[in-house]
This record gives C-alpha cells, sequence and structure tokens, in this order.
C-alpha cells in the first residue's frame, strides 16, 4: 500500500470515528464501579479509568470507605465483586521503512482486534484485608492468565495508615499507572526503554509498566497526600538467580500533594521515583542449556526520576497535567558481549486529561508526548541518536451510560511514533496507528 494510500485510509477512518462520537446521544449517568457502596463515577476517577485524590486514598485504603459498610457480610445480598471488562475495537497501523524481501516498504492494515477480557475480582475479605485477581485472556487462542492476584494487609500496626502490606504480583506504584491510563494504541516509553545494540540483544527484560511478583510496604496520611511505596520484587522475565528472591529487584516511590482553595490551581503533586531490576548474566549449564534459577554474576537495569501533577480547574471536573522525567542505565554485560559499555538514557513525557465540566461528565479528551534521548550509546560506533524517540497520543472518550451495574463509552484515538536509524538501511522508522472502540465494563 503506497503512503498517500495509507493516509487516506487512516483519514477515513479518523473521521468515522469522529463522526461516530458527534451524534451519539448523552444519557444520565450512575458509575458501576463502587456498587457496593452506590457512589457516583465522578467520586473515584476523574476520567474513567484515571483515580481521582478520593480514589486514590479508597485504593490505599484496600478498598474501604471506613464508614461501617465495608464488611461483606453487611453488604447487598445481590452484592458480587466480579466484573468482566473488554474493549471491542478497530485499529489501523502503518509502519514505514519495512525491510522485507521486496525491498523497503511502507506496510498498512487494519481490522477489528481479536479482543481480550479481563475478569476483575476485587474486594474487602474482611475488615482490613482485600484483595485483587485479574484473569485476562479468554481470546481466540484459548489463552488465559493471571494479570494481577495480591493480598493487603491495612493498617497493620493499630489504626496507623503508614504501614500497609501487599503480597503477589502487583502493578508498581508508579508516576502514571499503565493499567489505568486512558490511552490504548501505545505504551509510556520510559517504562519500556532500553538501550540497545544493532543486531544485539539486552538481557534485561524490565519494563516498569509490569505487574511484578513481590511485597510491597505503603504507607500514607490520612487523606493520602503524603504517601511513600517500597516494593521488593523479582524481575520479570528472567530466568532466575540463585538467590533467596530470585533476580531480586526494588522499587520506591514518593509523594506529596498540596491543596489550593482559591485560584486556578486546585491540587499539585510533587514525587521521586526509582528502580533497580537485576537479571543474572551467567549460569549452569546442561546440555549447554542455561538451568533456570542457576543465575548468577546480577546486572543492574535502573531507572530513576521526578514527576510533578497539576490540576487546573475543580477537582471534579479539572484540566490535569502530567509531567515525568527519568533517567535509565543498563551496564554493559546484559548486552551479552556486544556492547563496548552501559547504555545510558534520558526519557519522559507530558500527558493532559481535559474533563469538560458539563454534560454530566460523560467527556474526557486526552493526549500525550513521548520522548526518548540517548545518552551512551552501548555501541560507541554506533549514531549518537540510534534510536532516540518521539511519540505522541490524541484521543477522546466519551461514557454513553452509567448504572449500578456498568458502564460504557466509545473510545476514538490516533498516535504516532518516530524512531531514529531503526528502519531499512538505518533509515527512520514511524509507525502511526488510529483505533475507534466501545469500553465497557459489567
Amino acid at each position: 500500500m503506497t503512503g498517500k494510500g495509507s493516509l487516506r485510509v487512516m483519514l477515513q477512518v479518523a473521521l468515522f470515528a469522529v463522526v461516530t462520537f458527534v451524534f451519539v446521544s448523552p444519557a444520565s449517568a450512575i458509575p458501576a464501579f463502587a456498587r457496593k457502596y452506590s457512589l457516583r463515577c465522578t467520586a473515584c476517577h476523574e476520567a474513567w479509568p484515571v483515580l481521582n485524590d478520593f480514589g486514590r486514598n479508597f485504593r490505599d485504603n484496600g478498598y474501604q470507605l471506613r464508614l461501617g459498610k465495608d464488611d461483606t457480610v453487611t453488604a447487598e445480598p445481590g452484592y458480587w465483586p466480579v466484573a468482566v471488562h473488554v474493549l471491542p475495537s478497530y485499529t489501523y497501523t502503518k509502519v514505514t521503512n519495512q525491510p522485507t524481501d521486496q525491498g523497503t516498504k511502507t506496510l498498512g492494515s487494519g481490522g477489528v482486534g481479536d479482543a481480550s477480557i479481563d475478569l476483575l475480582m476485587a474486594g474487602v475479605l474482611t475488615p482490613n484485608i482485600s484483595f485483587l485477581v485479574v484473569p485476562t485472556g479468554f481470546a481466540s487462542d484459548g489463552n488465559v492468565h493471571l494479570e494481577s492476584y495480591w493480598a493487603y494487609f491495612s493498617r497493620v500496626i493499630k489504626n496507623s495508615d503508614w504501614l500497609n502490606i501487599r503480597i503477589g504480583q502487583f502493578e508498581m506504584d508508579l508516576p502514571a499507572s499503565s493499567h489505568r491510563n486512558l490511552e490504548m494504541t501505545d505504551s509510556y516509553l520510559l517504562y519500556s526503554y532500553h538501550p540497545s545494540v544493532p543486531g544485539g540483544a539486552n538481557i534485561s527484560a524490565y519494563d516498569m509498566g509490569e505487574n511484578q511478583r513481590g511485597i510491597e510496604i505503603v504507607g500514607h496520611d490520612r487523606d493520602s497526600l503524603t504517601r511513600y511505596a517500597i516494593s521488593v520484587f523479582s524481575a520479570h522475565d528472567s530466568l532466575g538467580s540463585s538467590n533467596g528472591l530470585s533476580s531480586p529487584s526494588f522499587y520506591g516511590h514518593l509523594q506529596k500533594y498540596f491543596r489550593f482553595n482559591e485560584g486556578p490551581v486546585s491540587q499539585f503533586e510533587l514525587g521521586v521515583w526509582g528502580a533497580l531490576a537485576n537479571y543474572p548474566t551467567q549460569f549452569l549449564t546442561s546440555g549447554g542449556t542455561p538451568i533456570p534459577g542457576s543465575g548468577s554474576h546480577l546486572q543492574s537495569s535502573t531507572r530513576y526520576g521526578m514527576e510533578a501533577n497539576l490540576w487546573l480547574g475543580p477537582l471534579v471536573a479539572p484540566l490535569h497535567l502530567d509531567l515525568v522525567y527519568g533517567h535509565g542505565k543498563d551496564k554493559q554485560d546484559l548486552f551479552a558481549g556486544t556492547a563496548d559499555r552501559a547504555g545510558t538514557f534520558n526519557g519522559g513525557f507530558l500527558e493532559a486529561i481535559w474533563v469538560p465540566p458539563t454534560d454530566l461528565l460523560h467527556w474526557s479528551v486526552f493526549g500525550r508526548y513521548d520522548v526518548i534521548r540517548n545518552q551512551n550509546q552501548p555501541l560507541i560506533a554506533a549514531p549518537a541518536n540510534f534510536n532516540d524517540q518521539n511519540q505522541w497520543t490524541l484521543g477522546m472518550k466519551y461514557t454513553i451510560a452509567y448504572s449500578i451495574r456498568d458502564e460504557v463509552a466509545l473510545h476514538a484515538e490516533v498516535s504516532s511514533n518516530k524512531a531514529k536509524g531503526v528502519g531499512d538501511g538505518g533509515l527512520d522508522q514511524r509507525t502511526d496507528s488510529i483505533m475507534f472502540g466501545v469500553d465497557f465494563v459489567y
């Protein structure tokens, strides 16, 4: 398909998505997330599924309001802490400078995706002990895996919120959640990026956005305006080392929120975060194949940075700006002998979410700009800007209806990523996507 033909298809799809959004009739809204408590959706979300300050505090408290209605024994007989989430959608993707046996090509294709299902099970087992289990999959390939599963112990010491413990597989306490984000066609580059050697491999598979298996300690004040999280986990997709904790890794996050009663700024937040993921680079072998769990000579993949959040206008319907910066380093030995030195980079993103204060808060408009800039290439001879990336996303979401049982929304977005020098013959490669779908949970 030619570049002009691909652009024409993308414009046609975009026009169809916009027309679909414009002519949807508004409906009354009652959210479904907290049907146990009969709360409005806006009590916990500024833009579904992004949490607001009340939602963060509700999460930190282990899904408890602490108003005498948390115990499942006293809940309505019809209440059952299970929901089904699925997003049937159409996506068109175009990739430039793709090497093929027929030469350098621009490839484009689209279709309705083979959607998977999130089976969400979460709630309170007994006061101050809560849980979350999320089986994901159930698509045509028949695969199902546990995306998340954990138990959370609140107020471990008397009635103090400064010591809560989570154990299982869970999302790290990230500057911006990769599982509660609005964008569907891309991911946060900073979370998953690794320096690379052209034609070589990097042992580290650490992705900050992936759920990790381990233990997390969380502490916060009464309203979660000051909070911390410390996690000890086994780095995912590692063959494992011969330590008491396989591939022992660490993550920490500290945040402080400030609220203002007057002026255009309603809330401001500052935070610092850091991660150190260890991967073994030497193994005992059997027939030349590494033996899982026998690894040694751990080498680190580190990430650390700062964040700032700004809420303009009322917290119920804000313009929310989120700025995150990070520095990353992968040690030389993680490149399995193909690198001259450690690889380092800087990156970050600016994300904006706007909830117009009209129409019962049905609308949300969002966008994000991500950048990656390599500082030291692992291979000295590589171009200094090899795999530098720029990525942008624009989208909108319209919630058609809420009820005490379900929630349904139309979702449309367009995104583009440009990576330097990774295409055929060292050319830049651009990946463009457009998506629209129906996002619902029941």
